[in-house]
């Protein structure tokens, strides 16, 4: 019996551990530190989740491929082959990366988190795009109350009044505060000469608005993730 004891414990140090010389994990999101930090909304970063590494864009998470970490290196199986980063240094809110000479910083997406930011209300308005695209316009105020126009190839043409279930609405609510949107720069958010045409207005805090247009695939990162929610919410209700 000693003897099994003995194999079990070996086996257990010979296994290789993910993450077995960084003092913290590496798991979560991060954002990529510009020199222009007060131009520009959404970045690209990286997100790190059980093996797989992510790149973020404003077209959403982008599978890199399995990763795994050896000391103090990040090694990536992506399509074009194994690439390999060096940690230069790894806090809970910063990360600073070397690879190829090239050095790269981050921050954790958890500095983003505002649990004091409300919602008053978004409005969204869309347009039909060569006959394909739905038009409509949509405005959701913080107490669920909603009201849907359907103008162009929906379901439901004219005005719908209704209210949303709250379990979606606090989802939202959730969503908005790890929106960043006191750092959103209208003018800095791209929009496509061809896509679906998508104007937001959202209104939040004490009455303070931000206005955008930008097409469906460069919805900013973290403004994404709502859009859809919205947008799945009005099909299941049979106004798409």
């Amino acid at each position: 019996m000693k003897y099994l004891a003995l194999i079990f414990i070996i086996f257990i140090h010979c296994s290789p551990k993910k993450e077995n010389e960084l003092p913290i994990s590496i798991e979560g999101e991060w954002i990529e530190i510009y020199e222009d930090t007060e131009g520009i909304y959404d970045w690209s970063g990286l997100k790190f989740e059980n093996d797989t590494a992510y790149r973020i864009s404003d077209f959403g998470l982008v599978v890199k491929g399995a990763y795994s970490i050896v000391e103090n290196r990040i090694i990536t199986d992506e399509l074009d082959g194994v690439l390999e980063c060096t940690i230069l240094n790894l806090t809970e809110d910063s990360l600073k990366i070397e690879r190829n000479g090239e050095v790269n910083q981050y921050y954790s997406r958890r500095l983003e988190y505002d649990k004091d930011l409300k919602i008053n209300s978004i409005s969204i308005s869309t347009y039909k795009c060569m006959d394909l695209c739905w038009e409509f316009d949509y405005r959701l105020e913080s107490d669920g109350i909603e009201v849907f126009n359907g103008k162009y190839n929906t379901q439901t043409l004219g005005i719908r009044k209704g209210k949303m279930e709250d379990k979606l609405l606090r989802e939202i609510e959730s969503l908005f505060k790890w929106s960043n949107i006191k750092r959103l720069n209208p003018e800095r958010v791209p929009i496509a000469m061809d896509g679906w045409l998508i104007e937001f207005d959202i209104n939040f805090n004490d009455n303070e608005s931000i206005s955008f247009s930008t097409t469906d695939f460069e919805i900013p990162y973290r403004i994404k993730p709502i859009f859809h929610l919205i947008q799945n919410h009005l099909k299941k209700k049979g106004l798409k």
